[in-house]
């Protein structure tokens, strides 16, 4: 990740400046596609998945496939989510099976939300050593509908994520970003297998989120 954000940093540094300047500290966008590795963990230290992720910012696509080997889990997370749609679909490729339901809580933390509160802008690294370190952005805010409040960590150059957090009622969660690339490279993981379709939506509870993905 670190070689990524500093190719983009090199090349927009001026772009970013001027944008920063103007923009008053508003929430940035993601690039339209974005891939990498994301993982997932309790406050408490549990590691709660870790995988491969794929996100169309332009159709709020999301794709989550777990590392087979994560944490010798009996279960494999493989899910896409149209936020747009509300639509959550969990895939079994192996068995060649789907389930779906509806996604009530549509935010998620690939992208700011446009309420957040900007917190700060930090350097990571050695300030000695402008290219080997990385600008980042704070922001946070709140979730009212889900009882929670979040914070996300942003590149200041290339709007990529670098890190998040949430707190909630039911669970508190960490997420951490790594090796993230603006492109994906097959657009199909956005698209629904053929055995999804058809199948009727399950029930869900009410404050159903993106959130719930990730439990232990």
């Amino acid at each position: 990740m670190m070689h990524t954000v500093k190719l983009l940093c090199v090349v927009f540094s001026c772009l970013c400046a001027v944008a920063w300047a103007s923009s008053d500290r508003q929430p940035c966008h993601s690039p339209p596609l974005i891939s990498g590795t994301m993982k997932v963990v309790s406050t408490g230290g549990h590691d709660l998945a870790s995988g491969e992720f794929s996100y169309d910012s332009k159709a709020n696509k999301f794709r989550f496939v777990e590392d087979a080997a994560h944490a010798n889990k009996t279960s494999h997370t493989d899910v896409l989510v149209h936020f747009e749609e509300g639509t959550l679909y969990e895939i079994d490729s192996k068995n060649e099976s789907c389930k779906k339901e509806t996604l009530q809580f549509r935010k998620h933390l690939m992208e700011i939300p446009p309420d957040a509160t900007h917190e700060s802008e930090i350097y990571m690294g050695s300030p000695s050593i402008t290219e080997q370190g990385l600008r980042v952005r704070v922001w946070s805010g709140k979730l009212p509908e889900l009882h929670a409040h979040y914070s996300l960590s942003i590149t200041s150059c290339g709007c990529l994520p670098v890190s998040g957090s949430y707190y909630g009622d039911k669970k508190d969660l960490l997420f951490s970003f790594f090796g993230v690339e603006t492109e994906v490279d097959d657009l199909q993981v956005f698209v629904p297998p053929a055995y999804c379709e058809g199948v009727a939506f399950e029930e869900a509870p009410d404050d159903h989120s993106f959130f719930d993905l990730f439990h232990d």
